[in-house]
């Protein structure tokens, strides 16, 4: 039984914001309601994002959604939306999962499954899996244990080249409300002290930055976290990884009969910070603006000993503490080379590069304000606000880009690159001796105002792209569902290829952004400024996009023959075979 307030104002929270969300949607299953609020609330993701990777209704197999992380994890979701907090998950629900997950790793799903699952597992089968995560999901008290053995089981009898290759994870309300909360802490404005009761901390001074070495107790870091949570680890962002492997290694250690000698068997935890003062009177080492930038692992492992009431009481830690004495570009560096000894979303390693920092400033005169970290903006001050408007001329709403989203639009457009912009995003952020592109993006031929450009044209096809997919939903309860559908789509669309458009739009936003830009503005060179303008009266050049994709499919080439919307739709070559098509009729056009 719940008999926390905490959890029942939290639910409370939950039932409002998911019922806002899901009538701005069209949703109408509960169930649905509980999945597009944490893959907006806790994972991010955009409502076109959300859409791609949603398979719930009629043959789901248990599978409400696949995701592939940008570390190539292979995400399964199952979610259940109880009125109550204190409802248990029905066992039947789990196994019909695991059911599911059967038939998809034996390849017998093609023929049961829905097409959105069917085009989720075909994204699998084209991917090389670092390996899976299983999420069970329930805004409820969690599941039965008879379901965690079968899990366990079927986990066991599954594991691949590591521990943790298929690992999984019940997220319940207290779960939520936890991950929630976390991630709603404001910045750290406080400095951060370390008393040092024993010796002083060996310091270094290098390249004009100094470097503290010194020790912290378990129980110190602990109640670090418990004050700031993830705000401590905004450059450290690599996700809690469950009591497998080398974490199940830190709390052993940690809760065990070796918990002395922590301190020898742990790497330790890096704070960057933007300067540090040792007092040696008092033996208090003072840090300001910091940031854990490598050690989160430890630092929730941790936490979490300690929340759990195990944590041995002579656990030492080793602390790294590093000075930018507010150089931008050593913070970046800092926070690269320590992060890339493990796998970390590009994009934020990125957030500091002096390119980036420029193409910022160059947006300000245009009137908009680049969010060069993800959910920065939720974190500003109202003086900090004030102040980015007053340099913009207008207020911050519909005027923010956020650094991804940008360059994504950017590479599909300008760059003429729609498959890595849907696929490989990571890619855009690393450079080219790393088989990336950054170096090839944010080089000379960038102007604030073709990503700008970029941008804007793709705002337009998301949200033509969320309200089909808002369309679509009510599609099961509308009568007159075919008559919305002609609406919308016009004649053309509808009268020829209603038995495909589900499968096509839903999927279509980053690909038929570079078509449409491919076509009107490389290929009749009719000028960004005015396809700009069409997009904001009406959605003819999105439309006509849709149709010379599909009209090019239906010429039945040999290049798409048994290939699945979803792979085509990320597919350069397929590209490329379109805006060949678009330019032989332009010019047959033009002998006319």
């Amino acid at each position: 039984m719940n008999d926390s307030p905490l959890i029942t104002l939290f639910k409370e929270q939950l039932e409002n914001e998911s019922l806002s969300i899901a009538q701005s949607l069209g949703l109408s299953k509960r169930g649905d309601y509980l999945i597009w609020w944490y893959f907006r609330k806790l994972f991010g993701l955009s409502d076109t994002e959300i859409s791609e990777i949603v398979c719930d209704g009629g043959n789901d197999l248990g599978i409400d959604a696949v995701y592939i992380d940008p570390d190539n994890y292979v995400h399964f979701f199952q979610f259940k939306n109880p009125e109550s907090a204190d409802n248990i998950m029905a066992a039947g629900d789990i196994d019909k999962m695991l059911s599911g997950l059967h038939l998809i790793l034996e390849r017998n799903h093609d023929k049961i499954a829905n097409d959105e699952l069917r085009g989720r597992v075909e994204e699998i089968y084209q991917t090389i899996p670092n390996g899976y995560r299983i999420h069970i999901i329930t805004s409820g008290n969690g599941i039965p244990n008879e379901s965690k053995i079968k899990i366990e089981s079927f986990i066991n009898s599954l594991q691949g080249p590591s521990e943790d290759f298929i690992s999984w994870i019940a997220e319940n309300i207290k779960y939520l409300q936890d991950t929630f909360y976390r991630k709603s802490l404001p910045v750290i404005e406080d400095n951060l002290v370390f008393s040092i009761e024993r010796g002083i901390p060996y310091q270094v001074r290098s390249a004009n930055h100094d470097c503290y070495i010194l020790h912290s107790t378990g129980k110190f870091l602990a109640e670090l976290y418990d004050k700031y949570g993830e705000q401590l680890l905004q450059q450290n962002i690599r996700v809690y990884r469950g009591d497998k492997s080398t974490n199940a290694a830190i709390r052993q250690t940690c809760i065990g009969e070796e918990s002395a000698n922590f301190f020898h068997f742990n790497n330790g935890i890096t704070f960057l910070c933007e300067d540090a003062k040792w007092d040696q009177f008092t033996g208090v080492l003072t840090l300001k603006k910091a940031q854990i930038v490598n050690g989160g692992q430890t630092a929730r492992v941790i936490y979490r000993s300690y929340y759990d009431g195990i944590l041995k009481e002579d656990v030492l830690i080793p602390i790294r503490v590093i000075t930018s004495q507010g150089d931008k570009d050593f913070a970046n560096n800092v926070a690269v080379n320590l992060n890339n000894q493990n796998t970390v979303e590009s994009s934020f390693l990125r957030s500091n590069h002096p390119s980036i920092i420029q193409l910022a400033n160059s947006l300000v005169t245009l009137g908009w304000y680049l969010e060069r970290r993800e959910d920065e903006l939720k974190y500003l001050t109202d003086g900090e606000r004030q102040e980015i408007e007053q340099k913009i001329g207008q207020s911050l709403d519909g005027h923010v880009i956020p650094i991804k989203g940008g360059t994504q639009a950017y590479a599909a457009t300008y760059y003429r690159q729609p498959e890595l912009a849907k696929k490989n995003l990571k890619l855009l952020f690393m450079n080219r001796s790393d088989n990336g592109h950054f170096d090839r993006i944010f080089n000379a031929d960038l102007t604030a105002q073709n990503f700008l450009n970029s941008f804007r044209i793709k705002q337009h096809v998301d949200d033509y792209v969320k309200r089909f997919g808002t369309m679509k939903r009510r599609k099961v309860r509308i009568d007159g569902w075919h008559d919305e559908y002609k609406n919308f789509l016009g004649e053309s669309i509808y009268d020829n290829y209603i038995d495909i458009i589900d499968q096509v739009i839903p999927q279509s936003a980053v690909f038929v952004t570079a078509v449409i830009f491919e076509k009107d503005v490389k290929i009749k060179g009719e000028g960004v400024d005015n396809l700009i303008n069409e997009l904001n009266n009406n959605s003819d050049s999105i439309i006509n996009g849709i149709i010379s994709t599909i009209l090019y499919f239906a010429k039945n080439n040999p290049e798409v023959a048994n290939k699945s919307w979803p792979t085509l739709l990320k597919s350069q070559t397929f590209f490329h075979h379109i805006c060949a098509y678009l330019s032989g009729l332009e010019e047959r056009s033009a002998e006319h």
